[in-house]
């Protein structure tokens, strides 16, 4: 079973009319096992770690949605694909509600279970054989562009990729290129240096710059208060940018979200520089979230 594409249990009271089904899998590489009824396949499902499991809903005695309940509550993680003659919307809503993987609808023809098969225990080698290659592909996109006179929008687009990929890498562990990643990271953390160091003093002294850290209240939350409206400035120290990013899936169902940058003041005062902020600002109302960014330390984020 070394070459199998995957181990998948079969579960159909009628699995007997099932057989050229069966066998164009097993000439496909996967390994099949099967099982006529739903307490065998709990059974079968306790002493083997099926990779995925094809399921019928209309079985006599414990029919697919009750054996559904069990494989899950047997182990929570397990592959499921539903296959049912019935195109009930309730149905469909209780498959999908039991953490299905797919819905299928007989008459199915070998084909469609195949393609079914191989988007549930493959997709997520092939969302990682492609970020590998798009990866590799940018790579050697962004090490072009630092031979270029970046400017403030451009090295935060740049930082911005970079963290995507951190945390598509962190979903993708096997790629081998998280340290190739982190070398990249600290190449541009140089060129980012030379940066600040080439362009931070002029900023002090005109108008037309990036937007540091004190420009917050007059470019965001000044405007909205000047409508009467409400507003909530939230101040979360120590969040990378990163970090946020990795909470952003969680906060877009319930709110519109516009990410920009600005940079931090580079003062040896800083805390004074915070407590004489949240006297000046935390008493006014309303808001909008803050986050520091820009190359460094961590996860190539630094709080400055």
């Amino acid at each position: 079973m070394q070459n199998s594409r995957g181990h998948i249990l079969w579960v159909d009271d009628e699995i007997q009319h099932l057989k050229p089904h069966i066998l164009f899998l097993e000439e496909k590489g996967y390994t099949l096992s099967q099982a006529t009824n739903g307490q065998d396949a709990i059974a079968l499902s306790k002493k083997n770690n099926y990779d995925l499991i094809l399921l019928d809903q209309s079985m006599p005695g414990m029919d697919g949605l009750q054996t559904l309940a069990e494989l899950k509550n047997n182990r929570s993680s397990q592959l499921i694909i539903m296959i049912t003659k019935t195109e009930d919307e309730w149905l469909m809503d209780e498959a999908i509600t039991g953490q299905v993987e797919q819905f299928l609808i007989k008459p199915v023809n070998p084909s469609q279970i195949f393609m079914a098969c191989k988007q549930a225990l493959e997709k997520s080698k092939l969302r990682e054989q492609k970020a590998t290659s798009d990866y590799l592909k940018e790579f050697q996109e962004i090490d072009a562009r630092l031979g270029n006179d970046l400017g403030a929008d451009d090295w935060w687009a740049l930082y911005d990729r970079l963290v995507d990929w951190q945390l598509k890498f962190d979903t993708y562990r096997d790629t081998g290129l998280g340290s190739i990643l982190e070398e990249q990271i600290q190449t541009c953390n140089k060129e980012f240096s030379h940066f600040i160091e080439s362009n931070y003093r002029s900023w002090m002294n005109v108008e037309d710059r990036p937007m540091f850290s004190k420009d917050i209240v007059k470019q965001y939350v000044k405007p909205i208060l000047e409508q009467d409206k409400n507003v909530c400035l939230l101040v979360v120290d120590c969040m990378r940018h990163d970090h946020f990013k990795a909470m952003m899936p969680l906060l877009e169902p319930f709110y519109t979200i516009d990410l920009n940058y600005m940079f931090s003041l580079l003062a040896n005062c800083n805390t004074l520089f915070q407590e004489c902020y949240f006297q000046r600002h935390v008493s006014r109302r309303n808001g909008v979230y803050l986050s520091k960014t820009g190359f460094g330390h961590g996860r190539g984020c630094s709080q400055s």
